[in-house]
C-alpha cells in the first residue's frame, strides 16, 4: 500500500469513529433528557410551574435535535402564561391589587416582553397609585386644605374617569364646600345666655350702644338709616339674636353679618336690598322629577325669577338668596322621586262549552227522471247517529310593569287585514287604488294603575273581547267583516296583593236544523223516523282576574320636610325667628353686663329681675376629649336636683359646620320607677338648633343623678373646637314652683388627628 492511501485509510477510519462517537453521545443525550422533561411536566402538574418549565428548558438544552422537547415546552409555557394571565384579571377586577400585581410579575418573569403583563401591571400599580391620591385628597380636606384636595382628585379623575371613590370624594367635598358657601356667618356675642330689655322711647342706636357694650357685637348703620327712630321695647329672657330681630324688623330695618361680632344695618328698601343682599347660584341635577314642573314650582312658591332649565340633562339652575336656595333644596328633595311602579299579574281565560248532536235519516234533496218520465239512478240515503260534547280552555297568563297612571296595553288574537279600494275616473282606464287598514280581533285590555300612598291602587279597566264572523264585500270590491264584540268596563280599588275576579261575560248560541221529508216527516211521532235533525250548542264565559304587586311607592314624606318655615311675603326665611325663654337663674349673670358704662337718661332703661327659687338643678357634660374629623360620637347630659324632677325643656346651639347631629334621644334618667315619659324631640339644621322636651307621667318626681339627654353627633372635616351650647334648660318640678340651673352651659370638643376617650 502506498503511503498516501494508507494515510487516507487511516482518516476514513477516524472519521467513522468521530461519526460513531456523535452518534453514541447523541443517544445518551437523549436518554438522559427524557427524564428532565418528564419531571418538568409533573412539577408543571403540581402548580410549580416555573420550576417545571426551568427542566423543559434543561431538556431541550440536553437534546436540541429534538423538537419534541421544543415544542411541549413552548406548548406548556402558553398554557401557563394563558392560566396565569387569567387569574391576574380575576384578580383586577375583584380589587386585589396585591395578588394581581405578584400574577402578573410571575408572567413577566416567565416572557419578559408579554404586552398583557405589562398593561397589566401598569393598570394595577395605577390603581394602587390613585387609591393613595384619594386618601391624600381626604386627608388634605380634613386639615382644611380643600384646594389641594379637589387637584388631587381631579388628577385621578383626568386619569380615570369612571374611579368611583374620587368620584364620590369629591362630591362630598364640593357639598361641604357649597353649604360653606352659602352659609351666612353668624353672630357670636361673648356671652351665650339670653338677655333681658327694657326701653321706653329711646334712640335705636343708644339702645344698639348698649347692646355693643354688653354683648361685644359691632353694628354698623347705613347712612341711609333715619337717626330719629325712636323705639320702646320690654322683652325678658330672650337670645340676643331674637333681641336684634325685634328692634330691626318693627323698624323696616334689615341686618347683614359680616363677621361673627359684625352687623351691617340697612334700610329695608329695595334699592338697598339689591345693594346688600347676597345671592347664590345654585345647580340641581334632577333624577326623576319633570324639570318643567320643577321649575314651576319653584316660581310658584319662591316667586323666583332667576331660573334656567336643561330638558336634555334634566338641569335646574336657580340664582337667589341663601334662605331661598336653602327652601329649594327642601322642595326639590320632596318632589324630586323616582315615580311608583306596580306589577300587574293578569289571568285571562275563555272557556268554551259545545253541545253538538245529529240525529235522524237523511234523505235525498232531489231526485232526476228521464224523458220518459222513469226514475233515473239509485235511490240514496243517509243515517246520521251523533252526540258531540267538549270543553275549552283558553289561558293567558300575562305579568305586565306599568308607570303610575300610565296606561297598561294587551292584545291576545291578530290583526286582520281590511282592503278598501278607491276608484279614480280617467279618460282611458279607471285607476284602483287599494288601501290596507288592520283590524285587532281577539282579547285587548287596557288598565291604568293610580297607586295611593298607602299602598292601595285603584284601576281602571277596559275588557273587550272580539270574535271575526262572516267577510262581506261591497259592490266596489272594499271587504269588511262582521264583528262579534264583548265589552267590559269598571273601575277597581284593591289593595296591595289583593286578587279581583271578574266573570260572567257569557255568548250563548243555541241553533236547532231539521231536514224532513215531505208529508211523511210532519206525522207526530213516526215523523222522526223521515227526518233528520241537528242541534248544535256553543256557550263562551270570560274570567278575567286583576291582582296589583306595587314594586316601587313614594316615600311618606317626614314632617320636617313636608311642612316648611318660609318666612313672612316680602322676606324668606328658612327658619322660623321664635324667641326663647330661660329660666331665672340663668339670667343674673346678664345684669351687671347690659348696663352701660354711662348712665342712660329716663327714658331708657335696662332691667334684670331675678324670681325667687327654691333649689337649683346641676347638669354637667360627658363627652370625648377629642374626636377625629368625620367621626361618630355620643355626648350625655346628666342632672343632679335633691328636688323631685318631672321632667325639662331643652335648647341646645350647635354650629352645623362643625358638627352633624346624627341623633337626639332621651336619657334614663326621667325612666325611673318603670314611668312612662313623654318626649318629643327637633332639629332645626338651618339655624343649628336642638329641642327637647321630656315630662314624667308618674305625679312625683326623680331625684339623685342621672342622664336627661344623649346627643349623637359626627365631627365634620374642621380642626379645632367643636362647641355645644345648652341655651335654655327649664325644669318642671313636682307641686310645682321653680329650679333653678347651674351648669351645664358649654361643652367643647377638639376635632383633632386623634380621638380621645370619655374622661
Amino acid at each position: 500500500m502506498k503511503p498516501e492511501q494508507s494515510r487516507l485509510a487511516r482518516l476514513s477510519f477516524f472519521g467513522l469513529g468521530a461519526l460513531l462517537m456523535a452518534t453514541l453521545m447523541l443517544s445518551l443525550a437523549g436518554c438522559s433528557a427524557e427524564p428532565i422533561a418528564r419531571e418538568g411536566r409533573q412539577l408543571i402538574k403540581e402548580g410549580r410551574v416555573e420550576a417545571g418549565l426551568g427542566k423543559l428548558q434543561d431538556a431541550t438544552r440536553a437534546d436540541p435535535s429534538d423538537y419534541a422537547y421544543r415544542t411541549a415546552l413552548s406548548a406548556q409555557r402558553d398554557r401557563v402564561l394563558f392560566d396565569l394571565l387569567g387569574s391576574a384579571d380575576s384578580d383586577t377586577a375583584g380589587a386585589r391589587d396585591v395578588a394581581a400585581e405578584e400574577t402578573y410579575r410571575r408572567v413577566l418573569a416567565l416572557d419578559p416582553v408579554n404586552p398583557r403583563a405589562l398593561a397589566g401591571l401598569d393598570a394595577v400599580l395605577r390603581v394602587r397609585r390613585h387609591r393613595a391620591e384619594v386618601q391624600r385628597a381626604v386627608a388634605a380636606e380634613a386639615k382644611g386644605q380643600v384646594e389641594l384636595g379637589l387637584d388631587l382628585l381631579n388628577k385621578v379623575l383626568v386619569e380615570n374617569p369612571e374611579h368611583r371613590e374620587a368620584r364620590e370624594a369629591r362630591r362630598e367635598i364640593q357639598s361641604r364646600r357649597f353649604k360653606q358657601v352659602i352659609s351666612s356667618p353668624q353672630l357670636r356675642s361673648r356671652f351665650t345666655l339670653p338677655i333681658s330689655l327694657e326701653f321706653r322711647d329711646a334712640g335705636l342706636r343708644q339702645v344698639f350702644d348698649a347692646l355693643a357694650k354688653g354683648s361685644g357685637l359691632n353694628f354698623i348703620f347705613d347712612k341711609e338709616v333715619r337717626p330719629d327712630i325712636r323705639v320702646s321695647i320690654s322683652i325678658k329672657d330672650v337670645l340676643i339674636e331674637n333681641a336684634i330681630a325685634l328692634l330691626l324688623d318693627p323698624n323696616q330695618l334689615s341686618g347683614k353679618v359680616l363677621n361673627e361680632n359684625t352687623l351691617l344695618i340697612y334700610p329695608t328698601t329695595a334699592g338697598k336690598v339689591r345693594e346688600y343682599q347676597d345671592l347664590v347660584i345654585r345647580s340641581f341635577y334632577l333624577e326623576n322629577a319633570d324639570v318643567k314642573q320643577t321649575q314651576n314650582m319653584i316660581k310658584t312658591m319662591l316667586k323666583t325669577k332667576d331660573t334656567f332649565i336643561d330638558e336634555k340633562i334634566n338641569l335646574l339652575v336657580i340664582r337667589d338668596t341663601p334662605e331661598v336656595i336653602r327652601l329649594a333644596e327642601n322642595l326639590i328633595a320632596m318632589q324630586d322621586h323616582a315615580e311608583p311602579e306596580v306589577v300587574l299579574e293578569v289571568e285571562v281565560m275563555e272557556i268554551l262549552r259545545s253541545r253538538l248532536s245529529e240525529l235522524g235519516l237523511r234523505f235525498p234533496e232531489k231526485f232526476q227522471f228521464d224523458a220518459d218520465g222513469l226514475f233515473k239512478g239509485q235511490f240514496s240515503g243517509t243515517l246520521n247517529i251523533k252526540n258531540d260534547v267538549g270543553t275549552t280552555n283558553l289561558l293567558s297568563n300575562p305579568r305586565i310593569r306599568v308607570r303610575n297612571r300610565e296606561k297598561a296595553k294587551i292584545l291576545i288574537g291578530n290583526r286582520i287585514p281590511v282592503i278598501s279600494s278607491v276608484v279614480t275616473p280617467s279618460s282611458t282606464t279607471p285607476v284602483v287604488t287599494d288601501t290596507i287598514q288592520y283590524l285587532d280581533v281577539g282579547l285587548k285590555l287596557e288598565i291604568e294603575p293610580n297607586i295611593h300612598l298607602d299602598g292601595g291602587v285603584t284601576m281602571k279597566v277596559n275588557l273587550e273581547v272580539s270574535t271575526l264572523g262572516d267577510s262581506v264585500t261591497s259592490r266596489n270590491g272594499t271587504i269588511a267583516y262582521r264583528v262579534g264584540t264583548r265589552n267590559a268596563t269598571t273601575v277597581l280599588q284593591l289593595k296591595d296583593g289583593e286578587t279581583q275576579t271578574l266573570m260572567g261575560l257569557i255568548q250563548n248560541d243555541d241553533i236547532e236544523m231539521a231536514n224532513r221529508l215531505p208529508g211523511l216527516g210532519e206525522i207526530p211521532v213516526l215523523g222522526r223516523l223521515f227526518s233528520n235533525t241537528r242541534s248544535d250548542g256553543q256557550k263562551t264565559e270570560i274570567v278575567l282576574s286583576i291582582t296589583p304587586r306595587v314594586v316601587r311607592n313614594v316615600p311618606r314624606p317626614s314632617l320636617e320636610v313636608a311642612a316648611l318655615w318660609s318666612g313672612t311675603e316680602a322676606v324668606y326665611r328658612a327658619a322660623t325667628p321664635q324667641l326663647n325663654p330661660v329660666n331665672e337663674a340663668t339670667k343674673a349673670p346678664i345684669k351687671q353686663v347690659l348696663l352701660p358704662a354711662s348712665p342712660l337718661p329716663a327714658s331708657a332703661a335696662a332691667v334684670v329681675t331675678p324670681a325667687p327659687v327654691v333649689d337649683a338643678l346641676e347638669l354637667t357634660w360627658k363627652a370625648p376629649a377629642s374626636v377625629k374629623p368625620g367621626e361618630q360620637f355620643t355626648v350625655i347630659l346628666e342632672g343632679t336636683s335633691k328636688v323631685g324632677l318631672l321632667g325639662t325643656d331643652l335648647q341646645l346651639l350647635f354650629d352645623p359646620a362643625a358638627l352633624t347631629v346624627v341623633n337626639v334621644a332621651e336619657g334614663e334618667w326621667l325612666k325611673s320607677d318603670n314611668a312612662q315619659t313623654a318626649f318629643n324631640q327637633r332639629i332645626d339644621k338651618a339655624t343649628g338648633r336642638i329641642y327637647a322636651t321630656t315630662r314624667r307621667s308618674a305625679s312625683s318626681g326623680v331625684t339623685g343623678s342621672g342622664a336627661l339627654l344623649a346627643v349623637t353627633l359626627r365631627a365634620n372635616a374642621v380642626l379645632g373646637a367643636a362647641q355645644l351650647h345648652l341655651a335654655t334648660a327649664v325644669p318642671a318640678v313636682a307641686g310645682g314652683g321653680q329650679l333653678s340651673v347651674k351648669g351645664g352651659a358649654m361643652l367643647q370638643v377638639q376635632v383633632a388627628a386623634t380621638s380621645g376617650k370619655l374622661p
